[in-house]
């Protein structure tokens, strides 16, 4: 290509082919996309190369040679350009790059300057092949070696400046397609990983304010009921000390059951203004009068939520302790940050109205305000009010010093962004476009430069060819800027037609010693125009300079090059530019991915803590209710429910540790047992028929999560005497059904309508919905409750 004296059909140096590529890396750049869109290239290039063989009208002989060889040239180019194409060639790349030199070095003999342009490949492999401290080097020799062959040929002066440009300009084409496709695979593997590091950060987070809410209650249950265990087996008179300390476990069993549902709440998405929308009539109802000024308007995801917690946690602490006739809720952005205050009058009414200290919802909502740079502050302004004041930087980027000081495990952001120094990849893709553009540019002034009559009117012509060079760089690039949002619309389209006068006018002036950068003015098109009429448009653009060139008296050989020339520059043009800005995208829509992948982990926190430890501290509850009836008629049955609680507690303590560890396996068979012993201890008549036989893991813990959330609802939400759990086959699916009796049908005239809302029941139709199931809840005619879940075995 390079070699080959001044002749405009030197646009053979156009990889355009490769623009395909670029469409196809509108989203990921598939290994084979790539592959087809470098052998286009290569095509193109083998093409305009095997015309300058034929040009010199070879034998038969020779020309079936020569096809031979340019086709085993590109199969190796394309095995150094993707190593996994042919895997075996793969590993003998250094012997395949020797045999690439000898094929393109050797024909030279034969075909003469014809055949030099087959050495830019070869310069091009060296930089592919081996490492860079070695292949630049490499590379460097090969561009020597091919201006030792113009210069052997009797290149002069245009030629050869020319033709060195073709020979950097080239194997940078080739090494940009080939190293683009790859930083895209790596900028996808980068995003899963940053996610992996965020939601292994945010697991561990989530396992502090587990230990930190649920540890020390879970703990001290324990403790007690040892206590009550020993105090009932010691003697008759120490009945009424171990009433007492079950009455603690009740109580601490109750705040802790609060606080699971306060941190589930917490993690899920939340928004501050239908939450203080919310407020108003739950505080009407309990006689506060309350105002709400809310002045922010939309928030950041993770704001908006985190401050939606704090102002429900901070209604159930008024509401707990004291007794508030007015309250405020106000919220305000100004500054770079967000503000919430709650204020009621309550001070002094009740028996406390500072929150407990470490409450376990205030405390965990503290730490992540900190963690997102903020603060959290409560406590009576002096004037009768007690205020809780959060504040939370709007811009999540700028963390507080104490983010910068977590441990890296914990989704360090300073270093958990960047991973595999991706930052430096979009950087790579835009020096390529640079300089493939630039290179563009000089190679089309050297060819200028070629021509006498330009050393009159070169000053003139070099700014023309600058002023397309500034208008292709700005199309390319405009998405780095901050005025990159405005070249769109009128803007873009007049730097279009600017283009078009900037290629078209000087034909004029110039006569056939104008060739302008038609590649350019094409490339643009089919980036600022709709697929649609950018393809119509490109082909007018190409015919528009060839007849121009044609009508100033441009030799017919030239103006069929002109022809090749241009579409193949402007797929290049298009190409690299698309596939630079993919780059950046995809470093810029890490961030954004990670925050989904945490936000996904979040909502299966929150689900498995309300579902999992909510139905062992109801279990809790339930049966110490039962040993406070027993301890001092009954105290042998009262030790033994005491033994069933220390046994839910230690499974309750593991359930912690499942949570945050993010895999669980539950047994319905078990739960079922479970079941059995629980409703049995209050007295429950319950019934329990399991006919499904082996289920998949999935599927079986999905209807074990939905006995013990299930049971749970009807224990929180009726009186039953009775109960059924069947589970049985049905044709390709499992049924399971819950009924029980005592359902207040009158104070909740459609229990049905809890389906899809709340925390329990809206948790499961997620899961049964996950597995292809279907969740169903409501009376029957019978007047009993039943709740039914049915799940594909086949789509499972």
């Amino acid at each position: 290509m390079g070699a080959q004296p001044a002749d405009r059909g030197r646009a053979d140096r156009e990889p355009a082919d490769r623009d395909p590529a670029c469409r196809g890396a509108g989203r990921a750049l598939p290994r084979r996309t790539a592959i087809a869109i470098t052998a286009g290239v290569l095509l193109g290039f083998f093409v305009i190369d095997g015309s300058h063989v034929w040009a010199e009208h070879p034998t038969v002989w020779r020309a079936v040679a020569a096809v031979f060889g340019f086709a085993a040239i590109m199969g190796l180019q394309l095995v150094h350009s993707f190593p996994g194409f042919i895997l075996r060639l793969g590993r003998y790349r250094y012997a395949t790059w020797v045999l690439q030199g000898l094929l393109a070095c050797l024909p030279i003999l034969a075909f003469g300057a014809a055949w030099g342009g087959t050495t830019e490949f070869f310069a091009a492999s060296a930089v592919l092949v081996f490492p860079a401290s070695l292949g630049w080097p490499l590379f460097a020799c090969a561009v020597a070696g091919e201006l030792a062959l113009f210069e052997h040929f009797g290149f002069d002066a245009g030629d050869f400046v020319y033709g060195g440009i073709e020979a950097v300009l080239i194997p940078l084409v080739v090494i940009g397609l080939s190293r683009m496709s790859d930083m895209i695979d790596r900028l996808h593997a980068s995003r899963e990983e940053l996610s992996r590091l965020a939601v292994a950060g945010e697991r561990l987070r989530f396992a502090r304010d587990l230990h930190e809410v649920l540890g020390l209650s879970l703990s001290a249950i324990s403790l007690k009921c040892e206590l009550a265990y020993r105090l009932l087996a010691d003697a008759s008179q120490e009945a009424a000390r171990a009433y007492e300390e079950v009455g603690e476990v009740l109580r601490t069993s109750r705040k802790a059951l609060a606080d699971v549902r306060s941190v589930s709440r917490g993690y899920r998405q939340m928004s501050l203004s239908d939450e203080a929308n919310a407020a108003v009539p739950m505080l009407s109802a309990a006689g506060i009068d309350t105002t709400v000024r809310h002045r922010c308007g939309d928030l950041p995801a993770s704001v908006d939520t985190v401050l939606a917690a704090v102002l429900g946690e901070g209604l159930t602490n008024m509401l707990r302790h004291s007794k508030a006739e007015r309250c405020v809720i106000s919220t305000e952005c100004g500054g770079g940050v967000a503000v919430l205050v709650l204020g009621n009058d309550g001070v002094g009414r009740g028996c406390t109205t500072k929150p407990e200290p470490g409450s376990g919802g205030l405390a965990a909502l503290d730490s992540r305000l900190r963690e997102l740079g903020g603060t959290l502050t409560h406590g009576a302004d002096g004037r009768g009010w007690f205020r809780l004041r959060a504040v939370v930087p709007l811009r999540q980027g700028a963390e507080a010093p104490t983010s910068r000081r977590r441990n890296p495990a914990t989704g360090d952001r300073s270093r958990a962004a960047r991973p595999g120094r991706t930052d430096m990849m979009p950087r790579a893709a835009g020096a390529i476009t640079l300089a493939v553009l630039v290179g563009y540019f000089l190679s089309y002034s050297a060819e200028g430069w070629s021509y006498a009559p330009y050393a009159r009117g070169l000053p003139t012509v070099e700014l023309c060819l600058l002023g397309c060079l500034a208008l292709q760089l700005a199309e390319s690039f405009h998405r780095r800027f901050a005025w990159g949002p405005r070249w769109s619309g009128r803007v873009r389209y007049g730097a279009l037609g600017a283009q078009a006068l900037l290629q078209f006018v000087p034909f004029l002036a110039f006569g056939k010693a104008w060739a302008g950068i038609p590649g350019f003015l094409a490339g643009s098109v089919l980036l600022a125009l709709p697929a649609v009429a950018a393809w119509p448009v490109l082909v007018l653009v190409t015919v528009a300079s060839d007849a121009a060139q044609y009508a100033v008296g441009v030799s017919t050989q030239d103006v069929i090059y002109e022809t090749a020339y241009t579409p193949i520059c402007a797929v290049v043009v298009f190409g690299l530019t698309r596939m630079a800005q993919l780059a950046t995208e995809l470093h810029r829509s890490r961030a954004e991915i990670a925050r989904l992948a945490v936000t996904t982990e979040r909502l299966r926190f929150a689900r498995d803590l309300h579902d999992l430890l909510g139905f062992s501290l109801s279990a809790i509850t339930l049966k110490c209710e039962l040993v406070r009836r027993l301890a001092q008629a009954e105290p042998v049955q009262a030790r033994q429910e005491l033994t069933e609680v220390l046994g839910i507690v230690r499974e309750a303590l593991a359930d912690v540790r499942t949570v945050a560890g993010g895999s669980r396996r539950m047994c319905l068979n078990t739960e079922a047992e479970h079941a059995m012993a629980m409703l049995a201890g209050a007295g429950i008549h319950a019934t329990v028929r399991l006919d499904c036989g082996e289920l998949p893991d999935d599927v079986e813990t999905v209807l074990a999560t939905l006995v013990r959330e299930g049971l749970t609802n009807m224990l929180r939400h009726s009186k039953p005497e009775c109960c059924e759990i069947t589970a049985e086959r049905t044709a390709g699916a499992v049924r399971l059904t819950l009924v029980n009796d005592g359902a207040d049908l009158k104070g909740d005239p459609s229990p049905a309508s809890r389906l899809g809302g709340g925390s329990g029941i809206g948790n499961l139709t997620t899961r049964v919905e996950a597995v292809n199931g279907r969740l169903t809840a409501g009376p029957r005619p019978d007047g009993r409750f039943e709740l039914r879940a049915e799940v594909e075995l086949l789509a499972a």
